[in-house]
């Protein structure tokens, strides 16, 4: 036996050392691979969830915004609707035809999307004053920066703004919709000649028109033996049973003008929060004419306006043949919103009412019910614009106008029910409705007017354009007006 002869088991060990080794060098580099992978991943699916946070981030810049344009009719000058931290230029970025001014920048810092992770959006607004003839635009970039050494993320968007109207329709519903008995609703327009005097021109039957919409968003509409000169509306799912919806020549109802296509949005009522107003206790409850001597007022979009705040849970509770006058020509607001929302902040009943002189306006806001019954109120102004009703309850509130008074006004309660309960032959309203349910009983007449399409007073502004800035180029435009 040759003692220098290798051994098969020393050969076989050695060849299954080999295979070991590199399994184990494959399994290692799997690993590796695989640890790459799952790091990458995790980078991905950290960027991914900061995008998001990054476009959310940049909404709420350009939603701070439009809440300082949605002031513009509650202060005295544009400036004052973008108080500090904005920053305010009416210097040209540039010399182009259409130079960058007036703006407003704001840079909004100290947000956190993530652990170790820093945030901030800068905001631009093109024409913050909302001059005529201007069209506004905001640009917000929003950044967030990551603690891994990623790059950071950025988004921007860009949105142009426009003026619209929350009283567009007519008899407007979030919920539904219902008449009892025979009632009606048309339009005409108090504003059809602009030569008109101030107070407007008053609804008659000769210039009707048959533009009203009677619609609901997530309900249905049930107009039982009323006749509707217009259209009627629901969305997707809604249904519109009963009465007669045509248009003007006729009486025959034209299911054309049944629909299931509306759609709405109820932007909550942007109260006015004024620096100087008058404070008030109680209740106006005797004749009495505001404003009173010694009364103070300020200036808000160059008109004189007078603001009383009301501490107790009624601003109005008139009875009797008492009145309160709103006198002519000047400029009124109501704000009562207490604590207590519970009890009627404006009930007017029996023989008493409000009288709105010629040219003068009056605002109520209120958390409260209304109540107006009986003669109800006088307005001098054949315009309802003139006579406004601001519902700010977001959880119940009940409008109730009943009786045979002419009510020429507008009401914005998105969360209030409304009950309109005309009759008899002088029981009407003009102006429009927005609530989240309507109620119309008896003989009640409704009329729209078509003015109120055209007035932008509570909501100025809604987004027209809305678009992400993804390429190089489209973000060197705002390269000079977002470098502060």
């Amino acid at each position: 036996m040759n003692p220098y002869r290798p051994s098969p088991l020393r050969a076989a060990r050695g060849s299954v050392l080999i295979v070991a080794m590199l399994m184990a060098a494959i399994i290692g580099i799997s690993l590796v691979s695989f640890i790459k992978l799952s790091n990458n991943s995790l980078k991905q699916a950290h960027r991914t969830f900061y995008s998001n946070s990054a476009m959310n981030l940049a909404e709420v810049g350009l939603e701070e915004a439009i809440s300082r344009f949605n002031q513009l009719d509650n202060v005295a000058t544009a400036a004052d609707a973008w108080p500090s931290p904005w920053t305010l230029n009416n210097t040209a970025y540039n010399s182009s035809s259409s130079p960058f001014t007036p703006c407003a920048t704001n840079n909004f810092t100290g947000f956190a999307a993530g652990p170790n992770t820093t945030g901030s959006v800068k905001v631009w607004v093109h024409y913050y004053n909302g001059q005529a003839g201007a069209t506004p635009k905001i640009v917000a970039r929003s950044t967030i920066t990551q603690p891994d050494g990623s790059p950071p993320i950025s988004k921007f968007i860009e949105v142009t703004l426009r003026k619209r109207s929350l009283f567009s329709n007519g008899l407007v519903a979030r919920d539904n919709v219902s008449w009892v008995g025979h009632p009606m609703a048309d339009s005409w327009d108090s504003r059809s000649d602009v030569l008109a005097p101030a107070p407007g021109i008053p609804y008659d039957p000769s210039i009707r028109t048959a533009n009203v919409v009677v619609g609901s968003i997530s309900g249905s509409i049930g107009l039982a033996g009323g006749e509707v000169w217009g259209y009627a509306k629901t969305g997707e799912f809604g249904t519109i049973t009963g009465g007669s919806v045509h248009p003007l020549g006729t009486t025959t109802d034209d299911p054309t003008r049944r629909t299931n296509d509306f759609n709405a949005t109820f932007p909550v009522p942007t109260v006015p929060n004024p620096t100087t107003f008058n404070t008030r206790a109680s209740a106006y409850n005797s004749n009495v004419s505001l404003p009173e001597a010694g009364d103070v007022s300020v200036m808000v979009a160059g008109k004189e306006t007078f603001y009383y705040k009301f501490t107790g849970t009624t601003a109005v509770n008139l009875n009797g043949t008492k009145t309160l006058t709103i006198a002519a020509g000047k400029n009124v607001v109501f704000l009562a919103n207490a604590s207590n929302s519970a009890t009627n902040a404006i009930d007017v009943g029996g023989g008493a009412g409000v009288s709105v002189g010629a040219g003068a306006t009056w605002n109520v806001y209120t958390n409260g019910d209304v109540r107006i019954t009986g003669t109800g109120m006088a307005n001098a102004n054949n315009s309802p614009a003139s006579t406004m009703f601001w519902g700010t309850q977001t959880s119940g509130q009940n409008f109730d106008i009943s009786g045979n008074g002419q009510l020429i006004a507008t009401v914005y309660a998105p969360d209030a029910d409304v009950t309109l309960n005309g009759g008899g032959s002088s029981g009407l309203m003009c102006g429009a409705v927005v609530a989240k349910s309507i109620t119309m009983n008896g003989g009640t007449e409704f009329h729209y007017d078509d003015a109120l399409g055209r007035l932008t007073t509570g909501n100025p502004y809604g987004i027209s354009k809305w678009r992400e800035l993804q390429s190089a180029a489209e973000r060197a435009t705002y390269a000079v007006p977002l470098a502060y």
